[in-house]
């Protein structure tokens, strides 16, 4: 048997982080504060306004801010005074009617659930805003399992969570791969679970020096698994 079958071998169940692996986050959050301005504000310029939703994503940090910052942020910068009884909350409430996955998502994900791999998904979010957003995004037929932090109340690295995650499809650490696209969550809590993880990272050109599978497109999948 070759060296690659031995590989494909090993492995039994394939575990996917959601926002910015399947799904193009930057595609719906601008979508969000695109919404957002508009039922706040008057603005008819459409570069003033552009302007206002580019800054928005920046102080975002890819989902990695807190939303108040942001509200705050509105206010000062532009007076825009958001009027939703609590920003976070409507954030998480809506931002899944936006969701769309990446191009190569479904195709990728449906040939490796072909090959015979369990397919989960190993979220930190709300239960049902993560749920939700795997099916507007037209994914959630091709899922076996889903595990998101809310569920058990243990947020990605910690390593209950994946473990959760690997007993949704009764599967062992060295059975079990998980992709993600932050390194400190997703790849090191991987890691420490014993898991293979594989790093998604866009960027064809960011420097790395772990011995870590880096893929920078979904497809990239298929040449190892």
């Amino acid at each position: 048997m070759s060296i690659l079958l031995l590989r494909i071998a090993k492995y039994k169940a394939i575990f996917f982080d959601f926002d910015y692996t399947l799904g193009n986050r930057d595609v719906y959050a601008y979508q969000l504060y695109l919404r957002a301005v508009n039922e706040n504000s008057s603005i008819d310029d459409p570069v003033l306004k552009e302007a206002i939703v580019q800054d928005c994503m920046i102080w975002d940090q890819k989902g990695n801010e807190n939303k108040y910052y942001v509200q705050d942020l509105l206010k000062k910068r532009y007076g825009i005074d958001l009027q939703y009884d609590d920003f976070s909350v409507w954030w998480d409430d809506h931002l899944w009617e936006y969701a769309v996955a990446y191009d190569d998502a479904y195709d990728t994900v449906s040939k490796l659930k072909e090959k015979g791999y369990l397919i989960g998904m190993l979220s930190n979010g709300t239960s049902e805003g993560q749920r939700l957003k795997l099916k507007h995004a037209g994914l959630d037929e091709l899922f076996d399992a889903i595990a998101v932090s809310q569920d058990i109340g243990f947020k990605k690295p910690d390593v209950r969570l994946f473990q959760h995650a690997m007993d949704l499809l009764n599967v062992r650490p060295e059975e079990s791969v998980m992709v993600g696209d932050i390194y400190g969550r997703d790849i090191i809590g991987a890691y420490r679970a014993g898991m293979r993880p594989v790093w998604f990272c866009v960027e064809p050109n960011m420097p790395h020096h772990a011995d870590i599978t880096v893929i920078h497109a979904l497809s990239e999948l298929l040449k190892y698994f």
